[in-house]
């Protein structure tokens, strides 16, 4: 075997899961790359130039369709559609070992592109789950450009005292009177850096297409982007100290969002406008 078939095996044995290629396709496998964590619009790329190493070509894809015969193509899927994102790539067997010296080494250097996003990816993921400990959960997810997105999913403290009509009341008053992702950039604009203050990172989650039945868990919602996600891990990682301070922040917006907006607005709205003197 050659050196970059070789490489290419060693790769795929470390980072991939053989399976069976499709359910009931006989004994066809392939190999199951999971990309949760990688940026979409370079993952795109990179398949691409793995198809036309293969020749691979729309006329091809059709026929695997029709014939229900995935044995000669690289697939990729992506279980929350139609939302953006990729989940894993499936690379039968068969191709893998169908490949010249130079084609293993150019499908090498595609993956090996793509699992460097995805370490990129997870480790800002990781940072940034770090800073809310547990009072949220931190999802990857990508944007309709393609670019990578952090999905921030409030959880409800074992801690929390308060009961549902109180933690309902007060998301449903944080969202009507407030806008609690300009509160909490508000906030860290005060203790980052000179050289990253004037960026606000953190948005609001559109939710108002859903009902929130009574019953289920009242949850703040945030998207954090790429760019945000490398600056405050970053931040939290060579300063403790202002790391502890970011993530107080960041906890507060999850279990005291109406606190942390109001103390903000306070000083930047009056509440109750009173009628001007007379003379």
């Amino acid at each position: 075997m050659s050196a970059s078939k070789k490489a290419l095996n060693d790769f795929l044995a470390h980072h991939c899961e053989v399976k069976p290629l499709m359910a009931g396709a006989g004994k066809e496998k392939c190999y199951i790359f999971h990309t949760q964590d990688c940026l979409l619009f370079m993952a795109e790329n990179y398949i691409e130039e793995m198809r036309a190493i293969i020749h691979q070509t729309d006329e091809i894809e059709a026929t695997a369709r029709e014939s229900g015969d995935y044995s000669n193509v690289i697939m990729a899927y992506n279980w929350a559609a139609p939302e953006p994102g990729m989940d894993t790539i499936r690379i039968p067997l068969k191709v893998v070992e169908a490949l010249d010296d130079k084609q293993a080494l150019m499908v090498l250097r595609s993956l090996e592109g793509i699992q460097k996003d995805i370490d990129e990816g997870k480790k800002r993921r990781e940072g940034i789950q770090a800073l809310f400990h547990d009072t949220a959960l931190v999802k990857t997810s990508s944007n309709l450009d393609g670019e990578r997105v952090y999905l921030i999913i409030g959880k409800v403290s074992a801690s929390d005292r308060r009961r549902y009509a109180e933690r309902y009341a007060e998301q449903v008053a944080t969202n009507v009177l407030f806008d609690l992702p300009k509160a909490l950039n508000a906030h860290l604009q005060k203790i980052v850096p000179k050289d990253a203050q004037g960026r606000f990172f953190v948005e609001g989650r559109d939710i108002t297409a859903r009902k929130i039945r009574y019953g289920a868990d009242a949850i703040m919602e945030l998207v954090l982007n790429d760019e945000g996600a490398a600056l405050y891990s970053e931040l939290a990682h060579k300063d403790h100290r202002l790391g502890d301070a970011i993530s107080k922040l960041f906890r507060q917006a999850m279990t005291d969002p109406f606190g942390l907006s109001l103390k903000h607005y306070m000083g930047k709205h009056a509440l109750i406008k009173l009628p001007p003197k007379k003379k």
